[in-house]
């Protein structure tokens, strides 16, 4: 079979209808995101339609900065995104094709976190030392009912005290500015974070659709007590950011939101939500939650560079 790989032809449009099709797509390899990091590190997105016997196969999103002036080094994160089922051997002739641009000889260089599973290994690459990329996919097709049964007992019941807490659920992109008020306190306080709040931004302004970022805010009476960020790209959504006050965690708020969120996703056309990481290192407390929803966790094959 002849394999193709086209840079930079193919508009939005087109882009993020063979986003859609990819079903459990990843944010960092979408359109919105590419210029968001474009307009906040400089970043240059360098975009690939790979064709196999005619078909789209994948798409992949490499970013790419010059090293004075002449260097250039690219990054794929989380790509290729995969439009059809592909056999480990045919991914890994994918990647080749698209590291052809990335050469030391015409004084370029790639990096790459591939979207292959744990323990993949890539010709021409060499792994980096370090913690792979977990996470977990919650199937939003199986219905409210279904993925409630599905329910860590200890976190249902926890959601179950939440909604009897009289809390107040509202979902506005009103409410971003709000949620990166306190998302910066949260970073202030505990001296890391995930998502720069002016990548968040970047994002809200590159969205394709209007609805593409969802913020759920909990209040308690008059005061809101916590929030969630969420963002859809193609067929899927990523957990972002949320913040939770003293009272949003004595009523349980996060167990709330990100139920609504369940919720709220197909609504919208959603099939699938990532929780947006999981990491028991950095964040213990934040993985057990998250586990708690009982999600189809994952690992990917970690960092690579290439010799």
């Amino acid at each position: 079979m002849s394999l193709r790989v086209e840079w930079n032809l193919m508009e939005r449009d087109g882009w993020e209808a063979l986003f859609a099709g990819a079903g459990r797509s990843t944010l960092v390899q979408s359109w919105a995101y590419g210029e968001a990091k474009r307009a906040v590190e400089g970043w240059r997105p360098c975009r690939a339609v790979v064709s196999w016997a005619g078909q789209p196969v994948a798409l992949a999103q490499v970013l790419e900065k010059r090293i004075g002036g002449l260097a250039r080094v690219g990054r794929l994160n989380r790509g290729p995104i995969w439009l059809r089922e592909m056999s480990a051997n045919d991914r890994l002739v994918v990647i080749t094709a698209l590291r052809s641009r990335w050469r030391w000889f015409n004084l370029a260089g790639l990096s790459l976190a591939p979207e292959l599973p744990e323990g993949a290994q890539v010709p021409g690459f060499r792994r980096r030392a370090g913690d792979s990329w977990c996470s977990a996919w919650i199937d939003l097709s199986l219905g409210a009912d279904a993925l409630r049964k599905r329910l860590d007992g200890k976190w249902r019941n926890m959601l179950n005290a939440s909604e009897k807490a009289a809390l107040v659920v509202e979902a506005t992109p009103n409410a971003l500015p709000w949620l990166l008020d306190r998302y910066c306190e949260l970073l202030r306080d505990k001296g890391f974070g995930a998502t720069p709040p002016a990548l968040v931004e970047a994002l809200a302004a590159q969205a394709y659709r209007p609805d593409d970022l969802l913020v759920l805010r909990a209040h308690a009476e008059t005061e809101a007590v916590a929030g969630i960020l969420l963002a859809r790209h193609g067929d899927a959504a990523t957990y972002l950011i949320g913040w939770n006050g003293d009272e949003g965690r004595k009523r349980k708020a996060n167990n709330r939101l990100l139920w609504e969120a369940v919720v709220e996703l197909p609504r919208r056309g959603v099939r699938w939500l990532d929780l947006g990481g999981i990491d028991d290192k950095l964040t213990p407390g934040i993985a057990a939650f998250k586990r708690g929803m009982n999600g189809e966790e994952y690992r990917l094959a970690g960092e690579f560079v290439g010799v």
